[in-house]
């Protein structure tokens, strides 16, 4: 398969360097100095996973011919603008590796639902100073038909990512994934933000686990009044943290807590990072949307509704 990856931050690095490495046909979409260090330098993962490989990097978009798979990795407020720069290209798939659920609409509206796969990362990366990129998690990579089922392609996109190294799995029901996988992103991210600590350490304290304890608890609320139910995954046990009470969804959080400090120590948030950075927040796309679709299905999620509100006052003033 002809696979372009848009983006190039730590996710579309590694998604990259590993098909690059498998010798699969990628070309990675770069701007700016990235373009030019990854041109010069190759793609150098560390972490999970420890290698160099030249990988084609063009930073023109308009260079792109057909193509048979886009992944997306863009933040989600530089998605509009990054996919329309592809509008001249034809993909028989896309997907994508963003936060939030809002995505499967935003790439049906663009590139028409028959292309737009399902798929929810659950690896995770971080880039460093000098260029290279800390592989951190690679817990699965879920890919499935929207709004449910596994097709050929499907299976196919699954295979050719776990040959590259990169844990992949198809799945029937992609739609649970993505909502289990928000419920645990959108509660780690104003965490993250609020403490700026790293993931283990806000688990292991009872305060901050509280607050994502509810902060799941409300978006998987969400979710079950649009008839997802989400379910335990890899990391995430998201159906135990909101099937029992707030007291034992903070037990398992602080338990989550002392295995990412033996195994993953080195783990924050990649909205941290991005605030780390003084770089824009993606909160108004995925827990704004969140927050939006709780008020329109009249589903109380106030610990929520009170961390976006703070992480967009910290947004204006970055």
């Amino acid at each position: 398969m002809k696979v372009a990856v848009l983006g190039a931050g730590a996710l579309g690095s590694i998604l990259a360097g590993h098909l690059a490495r498998a010798g699969e046909d990628v070309t990675l979409i770069a701007r700016g100095d990235r373009a030019g260090y990854l041109k010069e330098n190759g793609i150098t993962i560390t972490g999970v996973a420890e290698f160099n490989t030249p990988c084609p990097i063009t930073s023109d978009p308009s260079e792109l011919r057909d193509t048979d798979v886009l992944i997306v990795t863009v933040k989600t407020h530089d998605m509009e603008a990054a996919i329309s720069s592809l509008a001249h290209v034809r993909f028989s798939s896309v997907i994508s590796v963003q936060n939030g659920v809002h995505l499967n609409e935003q790439l049906a509206g663009f590139f028409g639902a028959a292309c737009t796969v399902g798929s929810s990362a659950y690896f995770s990366g971080e880039m460093s100073p000098n260029g290279d990129v800390r592989f951190t998690v690679n817990d699965g990579f879920f890919i499935g038909e929207l709004p449910e089922g596994v097709s050929d392609r499907v299976q196919d996109l699954s295979a050719m990512l776990q040959n590259t190294g990169i844990k992949s799995e198809p799945v029937a029901n992609i739609q649970t994934f993505q909502w289990s996988k928000f419920a645990a992103w959108g509660a780690a991210a104003p965490v993250s933000i609020l403490t700026r600590l790293a993931t283990y350490r806000f688990l292991l304290d009872r305060d901050s686990a509280l607050i994502f304890a509810r902060i799941a608890r409300e978006i998987a609320g969400i979710a079950d009044k649009m008839g997802i139910t989400v379910e335990n995954s890899g990391l995430f046990p998201v159906k135990a943290w909101v099937s029992g009470s707030e007291e034992e969804a903070v037990s398992m959080l602080q338990e989550l807590g002392a295995y990412l400090e033996a195994n993953a120590p080195e783990h924050r948030v990649s909205i941290l990072q991005d605030l780390e950075r003084g770089r824009r927040l993606e909160i108004d796309e995925t827990l704004g949307y969140a927050v939006a679709e709780a008020r329109r299905l009249d589903v109380p999620a106030p610990t929520l509704e009170t961390c976006y509100g703070l992480l967009r006052g910290i947004n204006r003033n970055l």
